[in-house]
């Protein structure tokens, strides 16, 4: 039996001019922001009776969603908000000294009325380690601005405050990421199918992706359909009966509605703690979009996340890599209260690249994939089925003395030689992979 409770939005209208321009002048086409105003409400969820990790038996375990939806704007209804969050824990800097809450500022409208009439798809995200939802703002407004609702999962992770609570910090989030998302995408299939619910037919209970970033994303893994190894160093450090039902010999399929998974930096492949087989990986049939950047160095881009993408062989799947880009490419920037401390940035924010150029790219990139898994679109393929893996690669002759201007590249001409929805000179420090589904594992390359 699912509970659940309306949850009061920590957010505010603020000033004309604060949200910013979101996506950059020099985005990819597709990061563009979509025709329908954005709408931003949130819910609790409580899945009762659930495995717990800190008390050695069984609880409930409550969950904030954050969701971002089509809305209509109103007559003089302006799309600015506030969203708030506690300050982040880290072991390096008293708590005293730091603010006791960081702000986020975007374009949704606080509980603004839905687009009713279409069921839209649906992009289920979880977050990574001691994440937050509102570092996903920027998906959730671009996403729900094309036609998506969005919904963040706040897992609710328990602060590493010290090497004690941190083993069981871990544990927990082990234990409970692949349930929380499991648990959230049946609760909102449930409540797309309840006639008095205010989610009911919002959104398409059978066109769903799932986001995960890195503990999300290892979470995502084995929703989609691969069991843990319970031979391996992570779940040999799990009490048994805690991970039942996740493991390779007792993991079910995906949950029904699951077209779709995007994984960003997943963390769990790398050894020592590779917590998969490849035979269990090789079940996964999800059309895929991994994304990380190749010098990740928590996930580890070259022996974790890299071989597990190409260990999918069941998955249509793609591999986005950010040249010299580590772990920190899926979320936004330090937010302006933590912008002075340098521990706040190594963990948000990227050492060579802009985030919002990153976050940019892979909005453009995830419109492309979404759009052809959940809405049908064949030819949003064309932006994915780049013609050369390497982008600076990519061919667009010009005359001599002539200019293109902010011209972006298409299909066809003399940019079709080009990753199609970048300006010229501009799609550089980027690698797109495709491997097909094979049956004997071996890889099967396009694009090259």
């Amino acid at each position: 039996m699912i509970r659940l409770v309306l949850l009061a939005c920590a957010a505010l209208v603020i000033s004309p001019f604060a949200a910013g321009a979101f996506p950059p002048s020099d985005a990819p086409e597709l990061a563009a922001r979509g025709d329908y105003a954005v709408g931003y409400s949130g819910l609790t969820l409580v899945n009762p009776d659930q495995p717990d990790p800190q008390s050695g038996g069984r609880a409930d375990r409550s969950l904030d969603l954050a969701i971002w939806y089509p809305a209509k704007a109103l007559p003089d209804q302006k799309q600015e908000i506030t969203y708030r969050s506690p300050t982040p824990f880290t072991p390096t800097i008293d708590p005293a000294d730091l603010p006791a809450e960081i702000t986020r500022q975007g374009r949704a409208i606080l509980d603004g009325e839905p687009v009713r009439g279409e069921a839209f798809p649906l992009l289920v995200v979880s977050h990574g380690y001691q994440n937050w939802t509102s570092l996903y703002s920027w998906l959730g407004e671009a996403m729900a601005s094309k036609g998506y609702v969005v919904v963040a999962i706040a897992h609710r992770d328990i602060l590493p405050v010290n090497a004690m609570v941190q083993q069981l910090s871990f544990a927990t989030t082990v234990a409970h990421r692949s349930r929380d998302q499991r648990f959230v995408i049946t609760a909102l299939q449930e409540l797309a199918a309840d006639g008095e619910s205010p989610w009911h037919d919002l959104y398409d209970p059978q066109k769903i992706a799932l986001l995960g970033y890195s503990m999300g994303g290892f979470g995502a893994i084995t929703t989609a359909g691969a069991g843990y190894d319970p031979a391996s160093l992570v779940m040999q450090s799990m009490p048994k009966d805690i991970m039942q039902g996740l493991l390779e010999d007792d993991a079910p399929p995906p949950p029904a509605g699951v077209k779709a998974l995007v994984a960003f930096a997943p963390w769990g492949y790398q050894p020592p703690f590779s917590s998969w087989r490849p035979e269990a990986l090789a079940r996964i049939t999800l059309p895929s979009l991994f994304i990380d950047g190749d010098l990740d160095d928590v996930s580890d881009y070259a022996k974790g996340v890299r071989p597990l993408w190409q260990a999918m062989t069941g998955s249509d799947r793609y591999l986005l890599s950010f040249q010299n880009a580590r772990h920190n490419i899926a979320v936004n920037d330090a937010p302006p209260e933590l912008k002075d401390y340098f521990q706040f940035r190594e963990r948000l924010e990227e050492p060579v690249w802009r985030t919002d150029r990153i976050l940019a790219i892979n909005i453009h990139m995830i419109t492309a994939f979404l759009d052809w898994t959940l809405k049908g679109d064949d030819a949003a393929r064309s932006y994915l089925d780049v013609p050369t893996p390497l982008a600076q690669d990519g061919v667009w002759p010009i005359g001599q003395g002539e200019q293109v201007g902010a011209a972006l590249a298409d299909e066809a001409g003399a940019s079709a030689g080009y990753w199609r929805g970048f300006h010229r000179r501009w799609a550089v420090g980027l690698q797109l992979e495709h491997l097909l589904p094979s049956a004997d594992g071996a890889a099967n390359v396009t694009g090259d």
